[in-house]
């Protein structure tokens, strides 16, 4: 199947799912879809704890849900896994890089074409990546970044190692010329949302010679609703709010025991505040919050709705007995988990159609593109590497 049949099979199962995952769990006071018996009883059927065990693998979560909603299980096609050239690499490339980064960064260089001219790194951080492929490839590198900070580090850790690798601040949305020439090729390892647009962009214009990119954070841009790219996209019936892609991101591969007990926490006083505000307001109606710091889940829940009150200017009633909004937002954490189920099974299936928009794009432009996976899931989820040649 080519590109533009499997964007076509995946935007027909998207638009005609709508129901199942273009939601917003957190407004939702009890399980939606009561006219779909079957698929209630699976859900009532759930706990926390199965709900938690099938979200980790989007395979199992296809399986469990689309028989209940009468979708094909082979809705998105398996990407291929090449077979990565195996480059030995010294400890001091990889000083300072966390394991699973150092994994990914590996692992995706290893699939880069093997080259002779400079390559540009686009949104490059410290220049890891371009440092390990101009190490091995032997050729120029060019790190472009928005932070200045991040540029000196980058530059002094390649002047140590004797690798040619120099730095060029500059924010990429905003600049008046292009950084990228035709004769370069191009890799940006997760660069976020507008940022890599951007750089796909600039490629059908300039037309530079190879493209390795692994998009990342696709919710991300200016635009309070997605601008598609390829045709094929921009002739859609989907029209994508900035949380309806942020559900194609909505995976955790490997979190410990306090990051965990810290998202219960925070789901469970959003919860709790969002029946307390719908009280104080007289508005049954759901009132999203703006996201918080971490330490704030070691206080208490009344100093918890304290500061929610102050961000929408409501006044908490002192005697109101706050542990009763508590424990009920307890009991709807699982109603909560129960209806994300249902979404997250369409969270690979979304970030398809994302890549798929990108790859269609690239192909009207004149790139040949293959689209395959370069590390596992459980070493990043965003795990799919785009890679295009100029015809």
């Amino acid at each position: 199947m080519d590109f533009q049949q499997q964007f076509n099979q995946v935007d027909q199962l998207l638009s005609s799912t709508r129901q199942y995952w273009q939601i917003l769990p957190f407004a939702h006071l009890s399980v939606l879809w009561a006219d779909n018996i079957a698929l209630t009883n699976y859900l009532n059927s759930l706990s926390v704890a199965d709900i938690d065990m099938l979200d980790s693998n989007d395979q199992l979560l296809r399986t469990a849900i689309f028989p209940l909603i009468n979708q094909s299980l082979e809705c998105i096609s398996v990407l291929p896994e090449p077979i990565s050239q195996q480059f030995f690499s010294p400890d001091r490339l990889k000083a300072s890089i966390k394991g699973r980064k150092w994994q990914q960064i590996e692992q995706f260089e290893s699939l880069v074409p093997t080259g002779k001219g400079q390559l540009l790194e686009w949104c490059a951080g410290k220049g890891h990546l371009g440092r390990l492929i101009g190490y091995h490839q032997q050729r120029p590198i060019v790190s472009v970044e928005w932070q200045q900070a991040l540029c000196d580090q980058g530059q002094a850790m390649s002047d140590k190692l004797d690798i040619e690798q120099s730095f060029v601040q500059a924010d990429v949305l905003s600049l008046n010329k292009s950084l990228i020439k035709p004769e370069h090729q191009v890799v940006a390892l997760h660069a976020c949302g507008d940022l890599h647009v951007e750089l796909l962009k600039q490629a059908a214009k300039i037309k530079p010679t190879q493209l390795s990119v692994a998009p990342c954070c696709y919710h991300l841009i200016n635009n309070d609703i997605y601008q598609a790219l390829s045709e094929a996209g921009q002739n859609s019936e989907l029209v994508l709010t900035k949380r309806d892609l942020n559900l194609a991101t909505q995976k955790v591969v490997v979190a410990g025991q306090r990051v965990r007990q810290h998202r219960v926490t925070e789901v469970t006083w959003r919860l709790g505040f969002d029946l307390l505000q719908r009280h104080l307001r007289g508005i049954d109606q759901y009132l999203p919050l703006p996201s918080i710091r971490q330490s704030m889940l070691v206080g208490t829940f009344s100093q918890f709705c304290q500061w929610a009150c102050d961000q929408k200017n409501l006044k908490l009633d002192q005697d109101l007995d706050l542990s009763v909004f508590e424990a009920a937002g307890g009991q709807r954490r699982i109603i909560n988990a129960r209806i994300e189920h249902v979404t997250h099974a369409f969270r690979q299936v979304l970030e398809r159609w994302l890549l798929l928009d990108r790859v269609l794009y690239l192909q009207q432009h004149g790139y040949t593109v293959e689209l395959s996976r370069f590390c596992p899931a459980e070493v990043t989820p965003r795990n799919i590497m785009i890679n295009a040649s100029i015809r």
